[in-house]
């Protein structure tokens, strides 16, 4: 006679998902990082902001001209605006952004580098939403857009730049 498939763990069963999570952790463990990212997103509390999500993170081009490493293209998609960011390490280690807002507009774009909980570069988009941050430390970074008249902003996902 068996038991029901909802009767109570025993020390079969914790034997079994003990090696499952072993198996879990040396296949695919956390990144050694994780609790700082998790602390570095959840810094965002309290605005009224829309989260975009990622949608698309590839290297770019042959990266002769950037004088570092291989430019990165990152996208971003929000219900309200859409933001692309082509990152380059310059030859001193630090990173240049290049990005674009759609739709185009003069808004403000902060980005936030790890380990602060406030905007540590600030620019302000031109007239086709095109913005850059020329000094940026490798690491987790986020963007915020400030939506002009309404108070909210879009927020992206920390991203490792």
């Amino acid at each position: 006679m068996s038991e029901p498939a909802d009767g109570p763990l025993d020390a079969v069963d914790e034997a079994i998902l003990a090696e499952l999570a072993a198996a879990y952790a040396a296949a695919d463990p956390p990144p050694s990082d994780l609790d700082l990212r998790v602390r570095f997103a959840l810094a965002v509390g309290g605005l009224n902001a829309e989260v975009a999500r990622l949608s698309g993170d590839l290297l770019a081009g042959s990266g002769a001209r950037a004088g570092g490493g291989q430019p990165r293209t990152v996208a971003f998609e929000a219900a309200s605006l859409s933001v692309m960011v082509t990152v380059v390490e310059r030859p001193d280690g630090l990173r240049r952004l290049d990005g674009w807002l759609a739709p185009p507009a003069q808004l403000r774009v902060e980005l936030r580098a790890a380990g602060s909980r406030t905007a540590t570069h600030a620019v302000t988009a031109d007239e086709g939403g095109r913005f850059a941050f020329d000094d940026v430390p490798p690491g987790l970074a986020q963007l915020t857009v400030r939506l002009a008249g309404s108070g909210r902003t879009v927020v992206t996902p920390a991203v490792d730049l």
